[in-house]
């Protein structure tokens, strides 16, 4: 599914309809990598009727509502060039209500050293973040006409750095979200059913600087994602042509 941020931003005024589906579709499996229990049905539910059903653990319930709130502002925010402030607040929004907003530790760089459980990858101590997350945004604004093998790249090195205390997977997966529309590529919602070759290409990236098999990765996704909304396609057409003339 071939969007851009203009066409991304139309789209999210139009109720009940392909904006939705995206929404859930990204939300869904970006927040159960981290160990969400909303199912599908649950995110409807509070997308359309703002009511919460199942049970679940209240930081997941913030963090899911919140998530909401960024997918739009990310969508907001996609015209314009990606900075360090534009991620404080998503993560700021991200957080809002949780024990790290508690202890004051969003909307910033991390402030203590932080693992990713399960592997031994050493990650950005919280001195490095700022002047290695400078260096990547500056390298990506540089870039024209980027490629996903550019946010292949962008996104295992985001990832290595983890410059936030907590979020990091869910920020990182909407850098992607807003470098497609920025790209006008094929959007990458990481789905579930790739998920172990999604975290095992991750991790070769970080220690070996390759990207390919994430590039495989991505590109599944793409695809996965474009047979799921495929009956939205005359929409999209129709919504690309409306745009051309405006």
């Amino acid at each position: 599914m071939k969007l851009n941020c203009k066409e991304m931003q139309y789209i999210s005024k139009i109720s009940n309809s392909l904006y939705d589906r995206i929404k859930v579709e990204f939300l869904y499996h970006s927040n159960h990598l981290e160990g969400s229990t909303f199912s599908k049905e649950n995110l409807e539910k509070l997308i359309t009727d703002n009511i919460v059903e199942g049970n679940h653990a209240i930081d997941d319930i913030l963090e899911t509502n919140n998530s909401l709130e960024v997918f739009d502002q990310v969508i907001k925010d996609s015209i314009e060039p990606l900075d360090k402030y534009m991620l404080f607040k998503w993560h700021k929004m991200l957080k809002r209500g949780t024990v790290d907003e508690e202890i004051h530790n969003t909307g910033m760089w991390k402030k203590y050293e932080n693992r990713l459980k399960g592997d031994d990858l050493k990650l950005a101590s919280p001195l490095e973040v700022d002047n290695l997350m400078y260096n990547l945004l500056m390298d990506w604004q540089e870039i024209k006409n980027a490629t996903i093998i550019d946010i292949a790249k962008f996104h295992y090195k985001f990832e290595r750095i983890h410059p936030f205390q907590d979020g990091n997977g869910r920020i990182g997966r909407f850098i992607i979200l807003k470098q497609c529309l920025d790209a006008n590529i094929d959007l990458i919602a990481i789905d579930d059913e790739y998920k172990d070759e999604y975290r095992d290409a991750l991790y070769k990236a970080q220690v070996t600087d390759d990207v390919k098999d994430l590039v495989i990765v991505f590109e599944k996704c793409q695809r996965r994602l474009d047979e799921k909304m495929n009956d939205f396609k005359p929409m999209v057409e129709k919504i690309k042509e409306e745009i051309s003339f405006l």
